[in-house]
């Protein structure tokens, strides 16, 4: 994984970009699943988001101590908030590495997204056919904290 300078479907400028194994994440998610709509959608970065709840609720999230969450890892580059598209990453730590298990669109309903982003995370349609990802925990965060910093 590394996190590169690059532009998208629907943004003409260059933003960071996860890439793994030198395919875009939205390319890579969009190449198992055609149909959900996912070629475009821009990492969840810190500094593009407006609201300043949701920056540190991706930023906690990221720099959660748990042995597993949920993070946010893509986000609609229209309104570049947590009210859109969301696609999540069931995060695992372990022995120096971490393990997207699964990866999948968070279906928080807007009335619970009102009452905090805690909920991100409950309600997610995993996607099917996605390969478990493990990265060395420390280029993980080398990388993700050009996003998440």
């Amino acid at each position: 994984m590394e996190v590169i300078p690059k532009k998208s479907e629907y943004c003409d400028i260059e933003h960071h970009t996860i890439v793994i194994d030198g395919i875009p994440l939205d390319l890579l998610l969009h190449s198992y699943h055609p149909l959900s709509h996912l070629k475009g959608l821009i990492p969840t970065i810190i500094d593009w988001i407006d609201n300043p709840h949701e920056k540190e609720f991706i930023k906690g999230r990221f720099k959660s101590t748990s042995k597993e969450f949920v993070l946010p890892v893509l986000m609609c580059p229209d309104d570049c908030d947590l009210w859109c598209t969301k696609i999540v990453a069931n995060v695992v730590k372990f022995d120096g590495f971490i393990t997207w298990k699964q990866i999948g669109i968070d279906k928080i309903a807007r009335e619970e997204l009102l009452l905090g982003y805690e909920g991100i995370g409950i309600n997610v349609e995993w996607f099917e056919n996605i390969p478990i990802m493990t990265f060395e925990e420390t280029q993980y965060n080398s990388q993700l904290s050009k996003i998440y910093d």
